[in-house]
């Protein structure tokens, strides 16, 4: 599912029908022990951000457009996870790139880049996106802390439900990462949800296999004497799970132990 960049990150996709169908007899309780028993999978994450920077003060405006994948296949029980992510961002007339491996032991989580493995701090955009098991859990929370209603969609189940950023952030623990990263100017930033849902599709087991999340957010930053600048973002991710429970063979790679910190990229 899920982080913020420059703010943050995820985007939209209707529904092909246009509507879910009538009430189904999934439950709660049957989707949070299937969950539970998720052991191994593969997932596919897809990622968008339109961001437009609004700057009233110079009356210019900053655009910036980032989209990317993530594929790879996690071992719960084991920690680990191994993938690869690719990551385009389009501002000021430059297209900027990446493709990168990753692996994820435990609460480490590293990028090869180069020929080489860094490892990369909890507060960077990039740790939940290697991490696509957190997907599970952020279902396991909005159940927990939203009422939804399942429904027939076709041979499977689903359920959609609103939800503002804040509550986005706290069903994927990113409360200490704003925190961080938006510090003493925490009370001058505002965060209005325009649009906010998610998406689950599960098996008539309960088990999930597709999670859709959908912002559009208006935040204003009013740090400085002059007028606020405005910032409006449209995010969307979806992720799909398959191969669930099916025997992995995840190794760690070679370079992993002489690991660089992240930082030593971009000095």
């Amino acid at each position: 599912m899920r982080k913020i960049i420059a703010v943050l990150l995820l985007g939209m996709l209707a529904i092909a029908s246009g509507c879910i169908g009538e009430k189904a007899g999934l439950t709660k309780e049957k989707v949070l022990t299937a969950i539970q028993n998720i052991e191994t999978a593969h997932y596919n994450e897809s990622f968008s951000m339109n961001m437009n920077v609004y700057d009233p003060n110079t009356n210019k405006t900053l655009n910036v457009m980032m989209s990317g994948n993530a594929r790879g296949v996690f071992n719960k029980s084991a920690g680990i996870e191994v993938g690869n992510m690719s990551v385009t961002t389009r501002t000021m007339g430059m297209n900027i790139s990446m493709n990168w491996p990753y692996f994820a032991n435990g609460s480490n989580v590293y990028f090869k880049i180069d020929g080489k493995w860094y490892l990369v701090p909890s507060n960077n955009d990039l740790y939940d996106k290697a991490k696509g098991s957190l997907n599970v859990g952020y279902i396991e929370k909005l159940l927990q802390e939203k009422n939804v209603t399942f429904k027939k969609l076709g041979e499977e189940y689903a359920f959609r439900v609103n939800v503002t950023f804040w509550e986005f952030v706290n069903a994927t623990n990113q409360s200490a990462y704003l925190n961080e990263m938006w510090g003493p100017l925490s009370d001058n930033i505002t965060v209005n949800t325009n649009t906010g849902w998610v998406e689950v599709h599960f098996r008539s087991d309960g088990t999930p296999t597709f999670i859709e999340t959908y912002m559009n957010l208006t935040i204003t930053f009013d740090i400085s004497p002059q007028e606020p600048v405005t910032v409006r973002e449209v995010i969307h991710d979806s992720t799909i799970l398959s191969d669930i429970n099916r025997p992995v063979n995840i190794s760690t790679p070679e370079g992993i132990k002489s690991a660089g910190n992240f930082e030593e990229v971009f000095g």
